[in-house]
């Protein structure tokens, strides 16, 4: 396996930069919303759920965003907000809630296996990052559910190697990456 060189070595490398957080296009949300899937994609098969729970929150967005003909998501939420429509589960903005939520847990997540060793298991990790995020949001099936996929996750050690599109010796930058 080749090593890892060079500034595009990890997944996180895919990540655009955002100079101006006040002002983020509805384009630009949809690109990294896109990584966030094929984020979820490295946890494996089992995790389709998830993923498409994940696709179903980006398309409502996305619905939201043209039928109400704007380009920033500041303006999705008030146009919504302004015509009643932001508390419907098929809005923009209930799907923007799940997004930012999800966005919430992966960082956490992120956070925990920064600082995890290389013996805790990825279940722990998540299991953590869960606990401090969407655990709250979910009832007590989803939440069953949720567990239980997550005793399907690749070892901790596969998975930074995922990160690093399986180049070997890796796991500091996959770990620093993220931190931008």
């Amino acid at each position: 396996m080749a090593s890892c060189e060079g500034e595009d070595c990890t997944f996180f490398s895919r990540i655009p930069k955002i100079d101006d957080s006040s002002c983020i296009t509805v384009e630009l949300f949809m690109s990294a919303s896109s990584i966030l899937t094929d984020f979820l994609v490295l946890w494996g098969k089992r995790f389709y759920l998830v993923k498409a729970d994940v696709d179903g929150n980006i398309k409502k967005v996305s619905n939201a965003v043209r039928d109400l003909n704007v380009t920033h998501l500041r303006d999705m939420l008030l146009q919504e907000q302004t015509l009643h429509l932001s508390k419907k589960d098929s809005s923009g903005s209930v799907g923007l809630l799940w997004l930012k939520r999800t966005y919430e847990f992966l960082i956490r997540t992120l956070w925990h296996l920064s600082q995890s060793a290389s013996a805790d298991s990825m279940y722990d990790i998540i299991i953590k990052a869960y606990d401090e995020t969407l655990t709250k949001y979910h009832n007590r099936l989803m939440r069953h559910t949720f567990k239980l996929i997550l005793h399907s996750l690749p070892k901790r050690s596969s998975f930074i190697k995922k990160l690093a599109y399986d180049h070997d010796g890796c796991e500091r930058q996959s770990l620093s990456a993220h931190r931008g």
